[in-house]
C-alpha cells in the first residue's frame, strides 16, 4: 500500500512538474518583449558670434552692411539647424516614451503568467 501511494505521489509530483514547465513556455511568445531603441545623440548646433560692431548694452551698432547681411544669413542658417535639432529630440523622445509603454505592457503580461490572480493558495 505505502508502495502504491509513492508511485501515486511520484507521478503527481511530475506530472506537476511538467505542467509547471509547460506554462512558461506556452506564454513567452505571449508576452512581446519591448525592443530599445537605438541611441541617438543629436549634436545642438551652436549660435553665431555677435559682431564685434555691436555694442548690444547700447542697442547700437557700427557694422557695414556687408557684416549685418552676414550675420542674418548665419542666423537664418542656425535656426534651420536648430529646427533639425528640436525634430530629431523630439522623434527619439517619442520612440523612448513608446519603449517605455512597451516595457510596461510586458511587465504586466509577465506577471499575469507568473501570477493569473491575486491570491495565492498554497
Amino acid at each position: 500500500m505505502k508502495m502504491l501511494a509513492a508511485l501515486a505521489l511520484s507521478l503527481v509530483l511530475s506530472g506537476t512538474a511538467v505542467a509547471q514547465d509547460a506554462v512558461p513556455a506556452a506564454f513567452s511568445t505571449a508576452c512581446p518583449v519591448a525592443q530599445m531603441p537605438t541611441v541617438e545623440r543629436p549634436t545642438k548646433p551652436t549660435r553665431p558670434a555677435i559682431p564685434s560692431c555691436v555694442n548690444e548694452a547700447r542697442g547700437t551698432h557700427t557694422c557695414n552692411n556687408r557684416v549685418l547681411n552676414a550675420y542674418e544669413a548665419a542666423n537664418r542658417e542656425y535656426q534651420a539647424a536648430f529646427n533639425a535639432y528640436v525634430a530629431q529630440v523630439n522623434s527619439y523622445l517619442q520612440k523612448l516614451d513608446t519603449y517605455t509603454r512597451q516595457s510596461i505592457a510586458y511587465a504586466e503580461c509577465e506577471r499575469s503568467v507568473v501570477m493569473p490572480s491575486n491570491i495565492i493558495n498554497g
